[in-house]
């Protein structure tokens, strides 16, 4: 698996050379190896591709995200075909039970808590908060029909802003970094779930009929905190300038603890997606490789 993130701003044109990504910028040529890129995420809207890159970088599975005018991940790219096995991959997910469903939610939502406990404590968070959440973690059941979920991200979010803050409420900037780093990791799932030969849209838990991505939108849980942690320890002045963005994408090489070893979120992110089917075939949670951000690191960029 590749695990360059190639940024493209200010840049004339991205073609393919031999087995390489080849951008222009002026006088400036230079060549990376696709089986080097993760992802490339593409901010300048003037910048020219060639159709043959483009086919070539959804045969070697590369995720490709195209920004707005705002700069913000509008829509993302990938291939018709994924798994070598596809049609056994797919037919194991169309038989997975809604109440193996429910405990496997129910798992990952422990694990969510759990992570946004340590981001609590992380930033000395009064302790009379992080019991609240430990209580209330204690409190999910399968399927999580109590939606504690909702009720922990309440005391979460509002220990680190104020009363007035929602997540919708765009006057907050840290909404916006925290939708753009969001964004960029929910990619990065849904990239990995095609290539492993899943179905994006037949979720565990969400059902949007318009979301043609629901089971990103599921494993995305425990991995938010991750980015709430950088956008509090590091809280964008303004609005968001091109070197925080690239911060933002390069939290995909943020290491967290997987499998009771440190990995990168792209490899954490491969690790949890091939544990969904011990975890279905088996009915146990336990089976699933979770981010663990205990110790959580950056990447220096």
């Amino acid at each position: 698996m590749g695990w360059r993130v190639v940024h493209v701003s200010q840049v004339d044109q991205l073609s393919l050379h031999l087995d390489n990504l080849r951008v222009y910028q002026g006088d400036l040529d230079v060549t990376v190896p696709l089986n080097d890129i993760f992802a490339v995420v593409i901010e300048d809207l003037s910048c020219k591709l060639s159709s043959r890159l483009m086919v070539e970088l959804s045969k070697h599975n590369i995720l490709v995200l195209l920004c707005n005018q705002q700069y913000l991940p509008e829509c993302f790219i990938q291939p018709v075909s994924g798994h070598f096995g596809q049609y056994k991959q797919m037919m194991k997910q169309l038989n997975w039970s809604d109440e193996v469903k429910d405990i496997i939610w129910s798992g990952i939502i422990k694990q969510k808590v759990e992570n946004q406990k340590v981001i609590m404590r992380k930033h000395v968070v009064e302790p009379h908060r992080i019991e609240k959440l430990d209580n209330l973690q204690q409190s999910i059941v399968a399927g999580d029909e109590h939606n504690i979920e909702g009720q922990a991200a309440r005391i979460y979010f509002n220990s680190f802003f104020d009363e007035q803050y929602t997540r919708d409420n765009d006057d907050y900037i840290e909404n916006a970094a925290l939708n753009y780093g969001y964004t960029i990791i929910h990619s990065a799932i849904a990239r990995t779930i095609v290539a492993k030969g899943l179905i994006p849209g037949l979720g565990i838990h969400h059902i949007g009929e318009r979301n043609p991505h629901n089971l990103a939108s599921d494993l995305i849980e425990p991995f938010r905190p991750i980015v709430d942690h950088y956008v509090i320890k590091h809280p964008p002045e303004g609005y968001l300038t091109k070197d925080y963005r690239i911060q933002l994408i390069n939290l995909l090489h943020a290491k967290v603890q997987t499998d009771q070893k440190q990995h990168t979120i792209i490899r954490s992110i491969e690790l949890f997606v091939n544990s969904l089917f011990d975890a279905f075939e088996t009915g146990e949670s336990q089976k699933l490789k979770l981010p663990d951000v205990n110790k959580l690191s950056f990447h220096e960029s």
